[in-house]
């Protein structure tokens, strides 16, 4: 297994990295402007992507969801005239049981699959609930040997609680990766965090060039289609925070963070951080540049 200094140093290299996209697509528009960042560039070979569950507004149930973010990632593929395997995530929660078992589906069985035939590290990003990676390393913990988790979830260490919506949506799973020997870099939401990722139309048209079916899609079109989506108001136009293009940012411009080597926190039943220096150690993102962060993908998407 790769030190997690090893790991940090990897990640800031150039080489090229084996990629697996867990994704709820369907939830929010940024997981369709990650994928496209993931397809688009040359420093992520992406290998597969799992279609992971979520339950809110726009789907009836947490396995609709998955079936729903399924069929979105077949949509992106299909505008960006791609090919990819695409694999079904969980269906319920480990938190749903008593036992706390694994939930055993294809985006599970994938990443275990890949990982174990893989000859270098594969980085997993982790862009919604964080099931399908626990219940990998869980059906499989000899995964853990030759994989890192690149998971956005929780809140910024300093909140006064970490309820945010991938950590709750299984908020059992959430607790597990923290716990268990899973190389995990976490990347929290607030504040300082990914929710400093706010896109605006002017930002998509500077960097988003060209007339091809995919830029026009993700400069003109897509942002009309959410338009009813959570923004900042007061703006005057266009704007969303793209969460989940802080993931796929650390492979392209992993110069665009502060990483930091600590101890893993405890999540508490009371959805609150605690903390304790003798745990095991992931590694932390402390802050990101949204200026270089956002240029990067939007100029790698305008590639395709």
């Amino acid at each position: 297994m790769m030190t997690l200094e090893q790991i940090l140093e990897d990640i800031k290299s150039p080489r090229v990295k084996k990629c697996i996209l867990d994704s709820d697509m369907y939830n929010e528009v940024d997981d369709q402007y990650a994928f496209a960042y993931c397809l688009a560039s040359d420093k992520v070979d992406l290998l597969s992507v799992n279609a992971a569950p979520f339950h809110n507004e726009k789907s009836s149930s947490f396995e609709d969801g998955m079936y729903k973010s399924f069929d979105e990632t077949m949509h992106i593929l299909d505008l960006c005239n791609m090919s990819l395997p695409v694999y079904k995530g969980a269906t319920k929660r480990i938190s749903d049981n008593k036992d706390h078992l694994p939930v055993d589906s294809e985006g599970a069985r994938n990443i275990i699959k890949t990982v174990k035939e893989s000859d270098e590290i594969v980085y997993v990003m982790s862009i919604g609930t964080c099931v399908d990676v626990v219940s990998a390393y869980l059906l499989d913990p000899s995964i853990a040997e030759n994989m890192c988790v690149i998971w956005l979830g929780g809140t910024c260490l300093d909140h006064p609680h970490a309820s945010e919506f991938n950590l709750c949506q299984d908020f059992k799973a959430s607790q597990l990766l923290f716990d268990l020997d899973i190389p995990l870099v976490m990347v929290p939401c607030s504040d300082h965090g990914a929710k400093e990722l706010v896109a605006f139309k002017h930002d998509l048209d500077a960097h988003i060039k060209g007339d091809r079916k995919a830029q026009v899609f993700f400069r003109d079109e897509f942002p009309l289609y959410s338009i009813n989506e959570p923004s900042y108001e007061g703006y005057g136009e266009w704007n969303r925070i793209l969460w989940d293009v802080s993931v796929p940012g650390i492979i392209t411009v992993p110069s665009a963070y502060e990483l930091n080597i600590i101890p893993a926190p405890i999540l508490a039943d009371s959805y609150k951080y605690e903390f304790d220096d003798s745990r095991r150690k992931i590694i932390y993102m402390e802050k990101l540049n949204r200026e270089v962060i956002l240029k990067d993908c939007f100029e790698n998407i305008s590639k395709l």
